[in-house]
């Protein structure tokens, strides 16, 4: 007997991935004696047993099209490091921030200097 379209990806889906017989049949959701009997060709799948397979089948096709985890995993990890970069360089400049809070105080020190400068050299060359 000539196995049917979905048995015959079935079975090449089992010999791919390494599976026994038995651990397909629960991803099936089927009696592993009788996924073997379809496998061999000596019996077909009624029609509910072939939807589920039919859907079994889908959900492999489904999985293969999305992006591999390590895509994924790749792109996280560079954006993780993007960020820690990002927050490393914050805190650079928060550091730097809180100097010139200190700064601050200096900056206007020096511009009462300046003009108490400003003062004495003008009080200097008015004449009394």
């Amino acid at each position: 007997m000539e196995l049917i379209k979905e048995i015959k990806e079935l079975k090449e889906y089992k010999e791919k991935t390494g599976l026994t017989i038995a651990e397909l049949a629960r991803k099936i959701e089927a009696d592993d004696t009788t996924v073997g009997r379809w496998l061999k060709g000596e019996v077909t799948p009624n029609f509910y047993s072939l939807y589920k397979v039919r859907n079994f089948l889908n959900d492999i096709k489904n999985s293969e099209d999305l992006k591999p985890q390590e895509l994924f995993r790749d792109k996280v990890n560079r954006d993780h490091e993007q960020i820690e970069s990002d927050i490393n360089y914050l805190k650079q400049r928060i550091s730097v921030l809180s100097y010139i809070e200190d700064l601050d105080t200096l900056v206007t020190e020096l511009n009462v200097t300046t003009k108490l400068g400003n003062l004495m050299r003008d009080a200097h060359k008015t004449p009394f």
